[in-house]
């Protein structure tokens, strides 16, 4: 179900959220909050001004490795990682790994259907834009963890066309599940692969950085479940126009 809220946004409730909250704080319990990042001050900046607010009992900030190695999640009603993450999203996806019901914000992730999505994909099961003033920062939390995610109607109506475009695919096995849920930059990376790039062509060949390359490399397998490079192009096949030689 959604809602329209200010100008240009929409407000969508989603019974995941709400779900995942009340098994997580029962008897309306103050939360308690899991940052991830690998910058100190960035963390020591949320958790201030998160414990601001009442309904929020602790913030503890720590990295992807000690969130592992110490299985913080257990310890914790809500998980929110920080996007600016070198390969944040394989993080999410640990953390669901490690937690398969705990909430998942994403925080400051740009609003663009591809961005929403790849975010979703991974695990996340709500996202701060990276527009919020700080003092919507605990409010819009918490609005996540009830279960309503506010984003723009732009963003909404690009998943929508996304969803239409997956239900046309039909429910056939003649495509991966995963390949028709790639976004616009996936799809850039399986078609460069495709054409022989390595990591190295393909960062210069899209300007970005060859991190940033490796990333989006590496989601890619994850997506479309498969270990090696080579096995791109078998489970894309005939779903990826020919590269022009």
């Amino acid at each position: 179900m959604s809602k329209h809220t200010a100008a240009g946004e929409v407000a969508v409730e989603t019974d995941l959220a709400a779900d995942a909250l009340a098994s997580a704080s029962p008897n309306g319990a103050a939360l308690r909050l899991l940052f991830v990042s690998d910058v100190c001050f960035v963390g020591e900046a949320v958790a201030g001004i998160l414990e601001r607010d009442p309904a929020i009992a602790s913030v503890r900030c720590a990295d992807p490795a000690e969130t592992v190695a110490l299985n913080l999640t257990a310890q914790a009603d809500a998980a929110l990682v920080d996007t600016a993450l070198r390969e944040g999203t394989a993080v999410v996806r640990g953390l669901r790994d490690l937690s398969p019901s705990i909430p998942i914000i994403a925080c400051a992730v740009r609003e663009t259907d591809d961005d929403v999505i790849a975010w979703a994909r991974a695990g996340a099961t709500g996202y701060l834009p990276n527009t919020i003033r700080l003092d919507q920062f605990a409010r819009t939390v918490r609005s996540i963890l009830s279960g309503e995610q506010i984003c723009s109607g732009r963003v909404a109506a690009g998943l929508l066309r996304r969803i239409a475009a997956a239900g046309s695919l039909g429910n056939g096995d003649d495509a991966p599940l995963s390949s028709r849920w790639l976004t616009r930059r996936e799809r850039q990376i399986a078609e460069l692969i495709a054409a022989g790039r390595r990591d190295k062509e393909i960062a210069h060949q899209l300007n970005i950085s060859l991190a940033t390359s490796k990333s989006h490399v590496h989601n890619l397998l994850g997506k479309l479940n498969v270990q090696r490079r080579g096995d791109v192009v078998g489970a894309l096949r005939g779903h990826l126009p020919p590269w022009p030689r």
